[in-house]
């Protein structure tokens, strides 16, 4: 008998993400505040399809056949994607409101492709789930499985299921399932699935599903909605949360200068300021201004997650050796941290701060430093952020990237209102941060602390922080996933950096654009002349949001 000792077996590597867990916090946040809605659900029609597709199969076959539903279904989920995408190729050719984000999108465009070149398309090429180069998804319910389950079970609109069947709730999803079936040509859908086979004059004719044509379905588009702004009162503070996140991002689109469009760079300034480009102050109403401050909140934390990811990043490039005779040239981080600090690129972050004490930077911040509301000044810690990440990419100076940084994080301490708890009316605790130890309560405490450093012993227990916290990151995710993920470790010649490249400073992405897309595929945004705007129904809406 073969038996394998597991534990000798090297672990796995992988590139890993989120190498500091500085941007767990940040999850946590907008993930109280925009439920529902994840960074993977980016279609509003699929909320609907998917109980539809699963109940009007119930309708036309047996439940005992569990390989005919999964080809049945895959085959259904191409169809719906490459209705999207000749739609627009026919219309507007505005991807925004047909293809994007539509499951399988990248290969079924090649799919049309071919069928524009004349003839017809067998579905079951690109729904296969054997190994082929034309399968438009891996996981065997597609989209769904992949992205959309586990939203629909939480939204009481479909049930999860460890098999390869899904069921929608009869509560809600039977419901959803009927209004979506009044406006589209479901017999025709459901003879072409069978069929196998379909042409360019088919999916014109099946044109109902495409996902921009939720506002034509006057009783789908009104149940999409009070899911999402939880107009029945189903959902209790999710709910309320997801309402009030959609009508502050109203607002600000209602807002917004006429040159200005809706993005999510000016939602993080305008929230997290409550100003307007231009300088104008966002007048937010009294029922929405909890959330801003939760938004207010998040974007601190992704500012700060983003200087620390810098200040790793920084550790890595210089630990990195420049021949071979440098290996091991450290034997701690310690022993780095001391020799960085001692060198001639921390005498250029000094000259370029042009202090020396950590206080004193943070008391320039405070009293010469650039407004909250001025937030297009090079100095306010939201360009500040946006510098480190190009400034990244774009092959800065160590020294300079090292003293933005800084400069970030002394401007976050200046900010710093100590009369709230730093996660105040969030559902964030001590024992949830227990994995994240660079997080907005510990950085307040270590805050302090510098405050009576130098700037140079700062740095060094700035670093020091960063590497012994990712080493801790990265053995909690190898104990939990037997993959490694470490940048660094030490070895019996020195301290080494694993990673092949070193790991580029991000933001998070906190929803937003799904947010914007599903209040698009709602009717209650639109691009006009290049500029998300409010419809006519979105303000109704949002005004009733707000209160």
């Amino acid at each position: 008998m073969k038996l394998t000792t597991g534990w000798l077996k090297p672990p796995s590597a992988s590139i890993g993400i989120d190498h500091l867990g500085t941007q767990a916090p940040c999850g946590m946040i907008y993930g109280q505040l925009l439920p529902g809605i994840t960074n993977v659900t980016d279609r509003a029609r699929y909320y609907s399809f998917y109980p539809w597709l699963v109940w009007s199969y119930d309708q036309r076959h047996s439940k005992d056949n569990p390989a005919h539903f999964v080809e049945h279904f895959r085959r259904a989920d191409c169809l719906f994607t490459l209705i999207a995408e000749r739609h627009s190729q026919v219309g507007d050719q505005d991807d925004e409101r047909h293809g994007i984000a539509m499951v399988g999108r990248n290969k079924l465009i090649t799919a049309l492709t071919r069928l524009r070149a004349g003839g017809s398309l067998r579905l079951s090429q690109y729904a296969t789930t054997a190994d082929s180069v034309d399968r438009y998804f891996v996981n065997r319910l597609g989209g769904l499985s992949q992205y959309y389950a586990g939203t629909l079970a939480n939204l009481m609109i479909m049930q999860t299921s460890t098999t390869s069947w899904t069921k929608y709730s009869t509560e809600y999803g039977s419901l959803l399932a009927r209004d979506f079936d009044t406006n589209v040509a479901g017999k025709l859908f459901w003879e072409k699935v069978e069929d196998d086979e379909i042409s360019l004059a088919d999916l014109d004719e099946l044109s109902s599903f495409c996902a921009c044509n939720i506002p034509s379905s006057p009783a789908e588009c009104q149940h999409l909605t009070d899911i999402f702004f939880d107009g029945k009162v189903r959902y209790g503070e999710e709910g309320e949360q997801r309402r009030r996140s959609l009508a502050l991002i109203q607002q600000l689109a209602n807002a917004l200068p006429g040159e200005e469009d809706l993005s999510e760079e000016v939602f993080r300034a305008c929230a997290y300021t409550g100003v307007l480009p231009g300088g104008l102050p966002w007048t937010i109403p009294q029922a929405l201004q909890n959330t801003c401050a939760h938004w207010v909140v998040y974007v601190r934390n992704d500012l700060l997650s983003v200087a620390f990811q810098t200040i790793l990043s920084i550790c890595l490039t210089e630990l990195q050796p420049k021949t071979s005779d440098e290996r091991g040239k450290f034997g701690s981080i310690e022993a780095f941290s001391d020799w960085f600090v001692g060198s001639d690129k921390m005498d250029e972050v000094l000259n370029e701060l042009e202090y020396e004490t950590f206080v004193n930077l943070v008391e320039h911040a405070s009293i010469l430093g650039p407004d909250l509301g001025d937030w297009g000044d090079m100095g306010h810690e939201i360009q500040l952020g946006k510098q480190l990440i190009a400034g990244w990419r774009g092959g800065a100076e160590v020294p300079l990237l090292l003293a933005r940084s800084l400069e970030l994080l002394a401007m976050l301490v200046a900010r710093d209102d100590l009369t709230k708890q730093p996660y105040s009316g969030l559902v964030i605790t001590a024992d949830s941060l227990r994995d994240y130890p660079i997080n907005l309560v510990s950085f307040r405490n270590r805050g302090a602390d510098w405050q009576a450093m130098s700037v140079r012993q700062m740095t060094s227990d700035l670093m020091l922080w960063c590497m012994n916290t990712h080493i801790r990151v990265a053995l909690r995710k190898l104990r939990q996933s037997g993959r490694s993920t470490f940048q660094l470790h030490p070895s019996e010649l020195g301290v080494e950096v694993a990673c092949v490249q070193v790991p580029v400073p991000t933001q998070t992405t906190p929803r937003f654009r799904q947010a914007v897309r599903i209040l698009r595929d709602l009717g209650l945004l639109t691009r006009d002349g290049g500029k998300t705007r409010l419809t006519d129904p979105g303000r109704r809406l949002m005004e009733v949001a707000s209160v």
